[in-house]
């Protein structure tokens, strides 16, 4: 098999290839946006940031465990967070259909914990928005459940 061959073969691969891509492309179903209102949030993203570094800030950081034999989450606030009101939100960044938003109701061992045996296996991303002694916190976490 002489040289003329062998480029022949190997953009004929290379055609093969790019036709599958394609195919798999178009075939997709349902490609969405992680937020519809995505515009709007981009403005607030400062605000946002601000909110990460007050969480970071914090001398014990908020504790985000899943249990899997539990099928749950929980979310455990430090002593001096006793106090925090907010809410939890869960992201499925692959079927924004299925995101969902609770209220953070902390028990008195300051803990949270939220049966997720319902939800679809996979990534999930969970944002804890709360509220303690008029500053905003954020936190973010990224769980596979």
């Amino acid at each position: 098999m002489n040289f003329g061959h062998k480029i022949g073969i190997f953009y004929g691969l290379f055609v093969i290839f790019m036709i599958t891509l394609v195919t798999l492309c178009v075939k997709q179903k349902d490609i969405s946006l992680v937020s519809n209102d995505y515009y709007k949030k981009e403005i607030a993203y400062q605000a946002e940031i601000e909110k990460q570094q007050n969480a970071a800030q914090l001398i014990q950081s908020v504790i985000v465990t899943y249990a899997g034999e539990k099928q749950q989450i929980s979310v455990v606030f430090p002593e001096d967070q006793k106090d925090a009101r907010g809410k939890v939100q869960f992201y499925r960044p692959s079927d924004a259909k299925k995101d969902f938003t609770i209220e953070l109701v902390l028990q008195q061992n300051r803990t949270q914990e939220i049966p997720v045996n319902q939800l679809t296996k996979g990534l999930w991303v969970i944002k804890i928005e709360w509220e303690n002694a008029g500053k905003a916190y954020l936190k973010e976490e990224k769980i596979v459940l």
